[in-house]
């Protein structure tokens, strides 16, 4: 039988290079907690909605953004990769999503937008179990 659930939003705080990590309870319409852990969920934080990696230019030249030769020279070196995947477990009616201090370090000063998708067991019914917003704030 497939599940309905309520879509939780809820905002949150990290600070750069600290691991964070946070449990929401997945509920239905009636706000009872209900049983996930047969599914999976997935999700990922995200600075802007229409992220590239490339810059475009007025004369129509183009600039890629997310170096990764590793030489420390080049243009997107600073710029965060965008964006970053939680890691992300299930437990009965709790899903715990985190990221590691290195991807919180990767991660500017600011406000992200993060979403859970959660894929019932016939892998082919998603819902969306919670969004929000994450604020970054930057370590000294």
């Amino acid at each position: 039988m497939a599940l309905t659930i309520k879509k939780k939003i809820q905002n949150y705080t990290v600070d750069q290079g600290a691991t964070f990590s946070k449990t929401i309870e997945a509920e239905n319409s009636s706000s009872v907690a209900v049983d996930i852990s047969a599914g999976t969920v997935s999700g990922s934080i995200i600075k802007n909605f229409s992220y590239s990696p490339t810059l475009r230019l007025e004369d129509g030249g183009e600039l890629l953004l997310d170096s990764t030769d590793g030489s420390g020279g080049d243009i997107g070196d600073n710029i965060t990769i965008e964006p970053q995947a939680f890691t992300t477990s299930l437990t009965g009616a709790n899903c715990t999503f985190s990221l590691t201090a290195t991807q919180t370090e990767e991660l500017v000063e600011g406000k992200f937008y993060y979403t859970l998708l959660y894929t019932q067991s016939d892998n082919v019914t998603k819902e969306r179990l919670a969004e929000g917003l994450i604020t970054v704030e930057a370590s000294a």
